[in-house]
């Protein structure tokens, strides 16, 4: 990944994460603010593990997929602990069901795990992330 790519990647992944705060703040108290939530915190989870990914790749680790890259960033300290990279492969879980969330129980179950535990995680990479150079 290019300097500038990666830049971009770090601006990105700052916005989503200030995109999912601000839902985050809102009361959920309708069907269309917890889609909202999810969706946010969807694009802020892909910005994130890509960033991440760009970074190892620079670093000449390779990784292929989300999981693998996760697993990766917890070896190179990206993440920063064992209980944070269990919460990230969590989260990870949790985005792949987001598909399901015309399941009224399962997407507040998600939404749930978005305000307790994922949205401090993806602030976290995003202040990490954004200061991270490729030398």
């Amino acid at each position: 990944m290019d300097t500038q790519r990666f830049s971009q990647r770090q601006q990105d992944l700052l916005r989503a994460a200030a995109r999912l705060q601000e839902a985050v703040s809102q009361p959920v108290d309708s069907g269309i603010l917890r889609d909202a939530t999810i969706q946010r915190f969807e694009f802020t989870f892909e910005i994130a593990w890509k960033a991440m990914q760009g970074y190892l790749l620079h670093q000449g680790i390779e990784v292929a997929g989300p999981r693998q890259t996760l697993k990766q960033a917890f070896v190179a300290g990206l993440i920063a602990t064992s209980e944070a990279a269990d919460i990230w492969l969590a989260m990870l879980d949790d985005r792949n069901l987001t598909t399901h969330t015309y399941r009224e129980a399962l997407a507040e179950s998600i939404v749930a795990h978005i305000r307790q535990r994922y949205a401090s995680q993806l602030y976290d990479m995003a202040d990490r992330v954004a200061k991270l150079t490729l030398d």
